[in-house]
């Protein structure tokens, strides 16, 4: 018996058919909803992240105050350290906005590859990474400093892997 297309792919068809909507149906009534990306966070979410919740009192608060703060130096960093720092996501995670000495990144903020060459002040770009609230109130960069993200050491660290020719 000779089979024709169809009696002999057909039932593939219909498994693969089957096995993709399984792996793609959506979530059932028990699970969570899942934040897309490109899409607006679920409001069940943000208890999550009460902060990002601007009805609940933590979700008020209010910005430190900027801070002008003067670099004490000689610039005592670690480049080493301060690479990791700037590369961490979970630290100071300059490269999801800058462009950095060695590693490609974000294009939000200004390219720092280079940023040795550029011989900027200390005193600026301690300031700059400290609070960039003093030069640009407007800044999407993060209040590392005021809000004790990074601590002076951490910044100094930092400066050392920018400043490194």
């Amino acid at each position: 018996m000779k089979f024709g297309f169809k009696q002999r792919y057909l039932p593939l068809l219909v498994l693969a058919g089957s096995l993709t909507v399984g792996a793609i149906a959506p979530s059932s009534a028990e699970e969570a909803p899942k934040w897309v990306p490109g899409e607006q966070y679920p409001r069940e979410l943000l208890k999550n992240f009460p902060c990002h919740d601007y009805d609940l009192p933590c979700g008020k608060m209010t910005s430190p105050p900027v801070e002008r703060v003067e670099f004490k130096g000689p610039l005592k960093g670690d480049a080493e350290r301060g690479e990791k720092i700037a590369t961490n996501l979970r630290w100071g995670n300059c490269i999801a906005c800058h462009a950095l000495p060695k590693h490609e990144g974000g294009s939000i903020g200004p390219s720092l590859k280079g940023y040795a060459h550029r011989e900027m002040p200390l005193d600026y770009t301690y300031q700059r990474l400290w609070d960039v609230r003093f030069y640009n109130p407007n800044a999407f960069m993060p209040v590392y400093g005021p809000n004790k993200v990074l601590t002076d050491q951490d910044i100094q660290d930092v400066m050392a892997f920018l400043y490194t020719k």
